[in-house]
């Protein structure tokens, strides 16, 4: 059964804009491998008698999509899906299937209107699996028995980030590699810090001091306009290399401004960014990109970081792999903080695939079993191979970068669908990136349609769910 202290946690560690509190961080190792002597506890035993346990997968983007391997190949995240796969089956006498699918939303909805139950467990992303919630499609968490929602294999700040009123209708695990991969990240190159003389970005981060300020102040140094054109072209050195939505929603999220909605102390949605404290925040951010000259080359051209002609780099974590062969060596570090007196670092985790069960389905206690265990045996095996091998293994050079993957992937947080039409992409790309900085008049002429956005969803809600 769902944790009695869910609530509480839920409240405490809301993910929605909160000016009395910051993310909970540590720079220490991010060691929550479960102890195998208490898998009793977490697990209970059961019998399904050979049952095919389906899966209605949207993920059909990033690298690792599937949640199925049908044999061991070696290749090492292959392997690992079907080694955990291959306990969950013993474990419950089930066979893991999958059907792959370009339309999740419309065929979550589809199934449950039909009632045919053709998938136990939908993989969706936030802003598809939100309306199916209001619409009464999908099972209230509460609901589903065998769950232990408190323990480190579910991704806390998923469930704080998408609870509403206190309810959890869909979150991430450690089975699910989509929630490593949609991660957004800095990288910063090692010999460019090096020769411009710069303070270590690791000792920033450790010391608390990686800021806002130190990481712009850095970038505008390392701008070199290297055929003395005059111009700023592809062919010249940048201090930052980024596409303007993640660059930007990675900066807000990380000095504390998240471009979403708020939770107030029942957990219910209500518009809070235009409080003074997240404007000033969005300002510092959007006065970065006030600097010209050299200090953000403004398309994605990953390849400039590649070839060394640029200090920083914001991506998706999925996409550091291509890095592999870049002859400079570079290293891994979380989003700056607002000022030194931001007690935490704070992380953005994305746009990942979230379970969720279908209101319709006919053994939630099948069910239940069967996430929880997916998510318990993923620890381990999967977020290790990932985590360690493909990322610190290959991906990044150095046992520092080890750390600040352990830091960033312990202080995650969610932007949350509800308004995003009006907080994210239009604040990232039209304010953020351009470095407008009158977010009071933008939030004045959008806060009533924000509000109806929130009322109408939460009313729909209250009429079809209770």
């Amino acid at each position: 059964m769902i944790s009695v202290s869910l609530a509480a946690m839920l409240f405490l560690t809301s993910c929605g804009n909160t000016a009395d509190t910051e993310t909970e961080n540590t720079t220490a190792g991010n060691d929550t491998t479960p102890d195998t002597t208490t898998e009793e506890v977490f697990l209970p035993e059961r019998d399904f008698d050979g049952y095919e346990f389906t899966f209605l997968n949207g993920n059909t983007a990033y690298t690792y999509g599937s949640v199925v391997a049908e044999e061991q190949d070696g290749e090492t995240m292959n392997d690992a899906i079907y080694q955990r796969n291959s306990k969950v089956e013993d474990r419950y006498n089930i066979k893991i299937k999958e059907v792959l699918t370009d339309d999740a939303q419309k065929d979550f909805t589809k199934s449950v209107t039909a009632g045919d139950n053709s998938f136990d467990i939908g993989l969706l992303r936030m802003e598809w699996a939100f309306p199916i919630v209001l619409e009464n499609g999908a099972m209230n968490w509460a609901d589903i028995p065998n769950l232990n929602l408190d323990q480190p294999w579910w991704v806390q700040g998923s469930l704080s980030a998408m609870s509403l009123m206190n309810n959890i209708y869909f979150a991430i695990s450690s089975f699910d590699v989509s929630h490593f991969e949609s991660v957004r990240t800095f990288l910063f190159n090692k010999r460019m810090v090096d020769e411009y003389n710069f303070e270590s970005p690791y000792e920033l981060v450790d010391s608390g001091k990686w800021t806002l300020e130190k990481f712009h102040e850095m970038a505008v140094s390392a701008g070199s306009d290297l055929n003395i054109d005059g111009k700023w072209t592809i062919d010249d050195q940048y201090g930052l290399i980024g596409y303007s939505n993640v660059l930007c929603n990675t900066l807000a999220c990380g000095v504390g401004a998240i471009l979403s909605i708020g939770k107030d102390e029942n957990d219910t949605p209500y518009f809070d960014l235009d409080q003074e404290y997240y404007i000033d925040r969005l300002q510092a951010v959007s006065k970065l990109f006030e600097t010209k000259d050299g200090f953000v080359y403004k398309e994605q051209k990953a390849e400039i970081f590649k070839n060394g002609r640029a200090l920083f780099l914001s991506c998706l974590m999925n996409e550091v792999a291509a890095l592999r062969d870049m002859e400079d060596d570079f290293g891994i570090i979380p989003a700056p903080k607002y000022n030194e007196a931001q007690e935490n670092y704070i992380n953005l985790g994305g746009s990942p695939f979230f379970m969720t069960v279908p209101i319709t389905t006919p053994d939630a206690d099948r069910t239940g079993a069967v996430m929880e265990a997916l998510a318990y045996d993923s620890m381990g095996l999967v977020d290790t191979a990932y985590y360690n091998v493909v990322l610190k293994g290959k991906s990044s050079r150095d046992t520092e970068s080890e750390k600040m993957l352990d830091l960033i992937s312990s202080t995650l947080e969610y932007y949350h669908p509800l308004a995003n039409s009006y907080l994210n992409s239009p604040l990232a790309d039209n304010y953020l990136w351009t470095g407008k900085t009158d977010f009071s008049s933008y939030f004045a002429s959008k806060k009533d349609k924000i509000q109806s956005d929130i009322d109408t969803a939460m009313e729909t809600y209250r009429e079809n769910v209770g």
